[in-house]
């Protein structure tokens, strides 16, 4: 019988970003009392900014804002208090198989093949109607490919970007995509990687070679810039269009 467990949602509670305000000495004395810390007696949320509800909407803030921890630790908090992501972790073995620890760390093409291979043998189908992040360039001309590697997604909007962005990909690219992945008729297997460790705060699920990837749409935000650093240790900059793209994956 097929492992299987149910969809993560870490939007299931809205992430909300506020602007605040100084309180006022008799604001703080009464915070105080109630047993806040002083320190975080000194501010107090004034104006509701931004509800985040959807993985569209958080992929959408993180292409406007290019960075917001806040929306990184409201993530983590929801995994932490997720019983599906417990369920789905605790489906992967005890200890990350040597190919995928080897695979995670090498940031590069290293061992692919020995890490799809324990991904078909560790991992399971994930949930249909699981949404997870993915950063970087559509692999085909066509709206819909199979994967011939390991595919990486994330469950946070913010490491997607930074994986867009990283040794100069965007630049080279010409644009920026920040996909929204939602699976869609799960039969290719992958593994949801623990949040310990040196790259625990990737929180990485990544899939087998055969997976099936159709383009949903594309939503362009922003002109963004971007970066590349070359031979001569020069940093090079330019913009390019950012766009949310919305994928499913089977």
């Amino acid at each position: 019988m097929a492992r299987t467990v149910g969809v993560v949602d870490v939007f299931a509670t809205p992430y909300e970003k506020w602007s605040d305000r100084d309180t006022s000495p008799q604001e703080a004395v009464e915070l105080v009392k109630q047993g806040v810390k002083p320190i975080l007696a000194l501010k107090v949320r004034d104006k509701l900014l931004e509800k985040v509800s959807t993985h569209v909407e958080a992929a959408e803030r993180m292409l406007r804002v290019h960075a917001d921890n806040g929306l990184e630790g409201h993530i983590d908090r929801a995994l932490d208090a997720s019983t599906e992501y417990s369920d789905l972790r605790n489906l992967m073995p005890k200890q990350v198989p040597q190919a995928l620890d080897e695979y995670q760390g090498a940031f590069s093409g290293h061992d692919e093949a020995l890490a799809d291979l324990a991904i078909k043998a560790f991992g399971v189908e994930i949930a249909e109607g699981q949404v997870l992040f993915h950063g970087g360039k559509w692999a085909s001309e066509s709206s819909s490919f199979t994967t011939s590697r390991p595919f990486s997604t994330s469950f946070c909007p913010q490491v997607a970007l930074r994986n867009a962005e990283w040794r100069g990909k965007a630049y080279d690219a010409g644009r920026v995509e920040l996909m929204v992945v939602r699976v869609a008729q799960p039969k290719t297997k992958a593994y949801a990687y623990g949040r310990e460790g040196n790259h625990g705060n990737e929180k990485e699920v990544v899939f087998a070679s055969g997976a099936q990837l159709t383009r949903v749409r594309e939503t362009h935000v922003r002109d963004y810039p971007v970066a590349k650093v070359d031979g001569s240790l020069r940093t090079q900059k330019k913009v390019v269009p950012a766009y949310v793209v919305e994928v499913e994956i089977s």
